[in-house]
């Protein structure tokens, strides 16, 4: 990387950003609440079930403004032998419906292929989206009709993740696997969207997780414990930076986010990095201009993060504990405005979820989707 991250400190008031019934979530409405057990939607039971939710990745995502796909788990009604035409074959089959949020109208519906452990759905730029099931990965448009596929052929039963930037123009692939000289490895993959063919790659050392933008993939090294130290692999650089770190230990900046408690990052746009995850903060690190942390004493912030598309508006997740006890009292949805400088809208989710929580917000910013375990429901923003 070539620009360096600035970071600034900056305090915040708690009780004006951050009251749930307060002012920011004046002129939000709920527009649409729908319980998912009409579709089919089936709570977990065996423990492959709740291990299945667990890794389900973007159960709701925005498709564009107009569409919303919320994905979950339900019975087959017709289990047997799975098929080569793709036809399902197990008791639970990962399910998707498509519904438009503002007339609270369903558009579609698709069964991808059987439960499992490598599920998602990524939303795509242009209302298009990739579908990962099991060792298949597909590339759709918004009207369902298919665009590209391959096949995941690995040695293991380590399949590979999908990763998508803000913007939803950028596809990542991310395979992970063990060398007995060099430790855990991870190959970096960037897909042209269109094929799924891979137009670069690089091998790094094995992550811990990652989050990517158009131009930059950040990643937490496997080998690292303790303190959380960035790496990035700049996609457009032709020579390499003098070091792989994100910020130099040394600097200022690089014990800030060693010492803030955080655990992860997330690119909320193609300029803005945010360091959270396990601790009371958000950290907001801009390549040209600054933005502040800000500070949540008393509670955790979740280590996920979902934008709008161009990143003006993000939402995210803080919860409360009971003291010296590792069990959620009080989990709450946010969602922030960085023009604004503020949380626009909040609501908790009580009681919290039992084994899935997911949310998404438009490309616009105007509306905020959530899911908790079988019942959705959406808001219109001011």
């Amino acid at each position: 990387m070539k620009g360096l991250f600035k970071v600034v400190l900056v305090s915040s008031c708690l009780v004006l950003l951050w009251n749930p019934l307060g002012s920011c979530n004046e002129g939000a409405r709920l527009i649409l609440s729908l319980d998912l057990r009409t579709f089919g939607y089936r709570h977990p039971v065996a423990e492959r079930d709740f291990r299945a939710y667990a890794f389900l990745q973007d159960s709701v995502a925005f498709l564009d403004d107009g569409i919303l796909a919320v994905s979950f788990y339900r019975k087959n009604d017709h289990p047997g032998l799975s098929r080569r035409d793709g036809t399902p074959g197990s008791e639970v089959v990962f399910h998707s419906i498509f519904l438009d949020p503002l007339a609270g109208a369903v558009s579609g519906q698709r069964t991808w292929g059987n439960e499992g452990n490598w599920n998602a759905l990524h939303a795509l730029e242009n209302g298009s989206f990739l579908v990962q099931d099991n060792e298949w990965v597909k590339i759709y448009s918004r009207e369902l009709r298919e665009v590209a596929s391959k096949k995941l052929e690995v040695p293991g039963d380590l399949l590979p993740r999908f990763s998508v930037s803000p913007s939803g123009h950028s596809v990542y692939e991310f395979q992970d696997w063990y060398d007995a000289k060099r430790g855990w490895l991870t190959r970096i993959d960037l897909l042209d969207p269109a094929t799924l063919l891979t137009k670069r790659s690089k091998l790094t050392p094995g992550h811990q997780f990652e989050t990517v933008s158009d131009t930059r993939v950040v990643y937490f090294p496997t080998a690292f414990n303790g303190a959380l130290r960035l790496f990035v692999y700049g996609v457009n650089d032709s020579v390499p930076p003098k070091g792989p770190e994100l910020f130099n230990k040394n600097t200022w900046a690089g014990r800030l986010i060693a010492e803030s408690g955080c655990n992860s990052a997330v690119f909320i746009n193609d300029d803005v990095l945010a360091i959270t995850g396990g601790c009371p903060r958000l950290i907001l690190a801009r390549s040209r201009d600054e933005f502040p942390e800000i500070d949540f004493p008393g509670y955790q912030i979740g280590g996920e993060i979902q934008s709008s598309r161009g990143g003006r508006r993000f939402a995210f997740v803080r919860t409360r504990n009971q003291e010296k006890s590792p069990h959620i009292t009080y989990m709450e949805l946010c969602v922030y405005d960085l023009a604004e400088r503020k949380i626009v809208f909040s609501t908790a989710a009580s009681p919290p979820p039992q084994h899935k929580l997911g949310f998404a917000i438009s490309p616009d910013g105007s509306l905020f989707a959530l899911q908790v375990d079988g019942l959705l429901r959406v808001w219109r923003l001011d």
